[in-house]
């Protein structure tokens, strides 16, 4: 009797515990609407941004199946996100992605983007060839049982989405349209158009363009981003031109893209700060010197200086984080198109809340706040 009272307990305590889990959902699982061409015309439709966090893995449309039959999740068994991330780099150098010279490796010649779920500790790769898919068992079985792969069915190349997107460089040219923002997303394995505002006669608009450009529609998501429409008067001033990619050169500066100090792997610039006065931008402590140069996005050209990192701490006590006193210009946004209005204190963080980051290697993911430590 004593025993059954315990499982009773233990139940109950399952379901509060759950209850406070999707509060957090919830927020994370908010539609956003966006359009895609289907059989001859644009229909709206809606979506949560990162959607992946909000169903089943098995119950995505394009799911394929898993790598390994160990999944890394369940009731009682939470993923490490430190191997995750280890998993999603080794996965990342067998893709042997070179998103700055738009050139992937034919290791994988099917793969059409890679993204993860912390929570649950898996990697999403839209993948079509089988034997891309066995080369991704090889290259992660040491991983099972702590991570696993989830393939979904692709139906563009990563090269095929670069190359369109360089054809789609064009729209820009366009003053009617009003384009705010162009980017291949992983998650989507389509190209993302933004439109400044989207109506009947700015898809129709839209349309016309693709169709001279010989750009397939149905490789296109369009979202209204309510951005500064960019135009360019001088094509060869690519400085103009939306970034493709967070591994491009930007300028300004912004969170959520790749920079690089000499003797460091690639790492991402986290958000714009003021110290003293003095705009900089905080990062990652572990992939940076004191005093050493930054460049942005790697250290291959000298042009690429975007400053000097002036604090870097880095330890259990002081925690891992660094700033770069720039040189360059530096704009309140995070890569994609997300714009820093302000800030928040940890004491006004909230468990149940939902938290999104943008990175360099993993891209937009998202997770929830399971606690929160008030003696830092």
């Amino acid at each position: 009797m004593l025993g059954l009272r315990w499982v009773i307990v233990l139940l109950l305590g399952f379901v509060v515990l759950g209850s406070f889990g999707s509060a957090g959902n919830d927020k994370a699982c908010q539609p956003v609407k966006y359009w895609v061409f289907e059989n001859g015309q644009w229909v709206e439709k809606s979506e949560p941004r990162i959607w992946w966090y909000c169903q089943e893995p098995e119950k995505i449309k394009n799911f394929e199946g898993f790598a390994f039959k160990e999944k890394p999740y369940g009731l009682l068994k939470k993923p490490e996100s430190i191997i995750l991330h280890q998993a999603a780099r080794e996965l990342s150098q067998l893709v042997g992605i070179d998103e700055l010279n738009g050139e992937s490796s034919r290791n994988l010649s099917s793969y059409g983007g890679m993204f993860i779920d912390e929570n649950k500790g898996l990697i999403f790769v839209y993948v079509r060839d089988e034997k891309d898919k066995e080369k991704i068992r090889k290259a992660l079985e040491k991983y099972k049982g702590k991570v696993n792969v989830a393939f979904l069915k692709g139906k563009y190349s990563f090269e095929q989405l670069k190359e369109e997107g360089e054809k789609a460089k064009e729209l820009f040219r366009s003053r009617e349209l009003g384009i705010t923002w162009l980017s291949y997303q992983n998650s989507k394995n389509r190209l993302i158009i933004g439109l400044e505002s989207v109506s009947p006669r700015n898809l129709e608009l839209l349309s016309g363009h693709l169709d001279k450009l010989r750009i397939p529609k149905e490789a296109v998501i369009v979202e209204e981003i309510d951005l500064k429409p960019l135009n360019i008067e001088n094509y060869g001033k690519l400085s103009l031109i939306q970034p493709l990619s967070r591994n491009d050169v930007i300028r300004p500066l912004m969170g959520g893209i790749q920079f690089q100090v000499p003797g460091h792997n690639y790492c991402t610039l986290g958000f714009p700060a003021e110290k003293n006065g003095i705009v900089g931008m905080v990062t990652a402590g572990h992939c940076t010197d004191e005093g050493a140069p930054a460049y942005q996005p790697d250290t291959s050209d000298p042009s690429y200086y975007i400053g000097n990192v002036e604090i870097k701490l880095w330890s259990p006590a002081q925690g891992d984080m660094a700033w770069i006193k720039t040189t360059v210009g530096v704009t309140p946004k995070v890569y994609p198109y997300f714009i820093i209005k302000g800030y928040k204190p940890y004491r006004y963080q909230y468990v149940g809340s939902t938290v999104l980051k943008s990175g360099r290697t993993t891209g937009l993911t998202g997770g929830i706040i399971l606690d929160i430590w008030r003696s830092l």
